[in-house]
């Protein structure tokens, strides 16, 4: 097992608020990047998804942080395709609902860092994906769900899509629905890679084992 100690999970997320370069993403925001980035269909090489973690200033950044979150990713990957995933225990729905969308709320942050992998390689599935598929429904609704919190306006847009509901009522619906899905991320997302016959056999899960040079 790879997961980290209290004391790194302590020296990581002091660095990242006090030492790193600015707009570094925070230790729960990078937790919900590494779900979506080991998530991903064809491999991402650590040189393309490491620097956004760092806003591109990868200089900064010394040996000792790398090597530490180098430990995250292989612990999260642990979790997601060997003993199961589940969000992290800070990342939970305030009663207040507009606090799930604050800058610094776990919730907002590990959707934030989910939404900025999925990038990596969403629009290519949807690209592929036949519209009115099953896989496609479920593969949007994932996405819905674990990008919610990540911006008010997208959820408020969401939310007028739905029939008489209320953003305060949608918000703990949308919760659930991440607390749901998390452990099937990663299968839902290798269905909807096979499913767009781009390929052709199981998509494996890499680890990332040495810190980048």
């Amino acid at each position: 097992m790879h997961a980290l100690t209290n004391e790194q999970q302590k020296q990581l997320a002091s660095w990242l608020l006090d030492e790193a370069p600015s707009q570094t993403l925070s230790l729960t925001a990078v937790k919900g990047y590494l779900f979506a980035i080991i998530a991903s269909p064809d491999p991402i090489d650590v040189n393309q998804w490491l620097p956004l973690i760092f806003n591109q200033q990868m200089q900064e950044v010394p040996d000792e942080i790398t090597l530490i979150i180098a430990q995250l990713y292989n612990g999260i990957s642990d979790q997601m395709f060997d003993t199961g995933y589940e969000l992290p225990p800070t990342v939970e729905c305030s009663d207040m609902f507009e606090a799930n969308f604050l800058s610094g709320h776990p919730l907002h942050e590990w959707s934030l860092g989910f939404a900025c992998g999925v990038n990596f390689y969403s629009q290519n599935l949807f690209d592929n994906l036949a519209i009115d598929s099953e896989i496609n429904e479920t593969f949007s609704l994932s996405l819905m769900a674990m990008t919610y919190f990540a911006d008010r306006e997208i959820a408020e847009e969401v939310v007028a899509q739905q029939e008489q509901t209320t953003i305060s009522q949608f918000t703990p619906v949308m919760y659930q629905m991440i607390v749901d899905l998390v452990a099937d991320y990663a299968q839902i997302v290798e269905q909807a890679a096979l499913s767009t016959g781009l390929y052709d056999e199981e998509i494996g899960d890499d680890e990332w084992d040495s810190p980048v040079e």
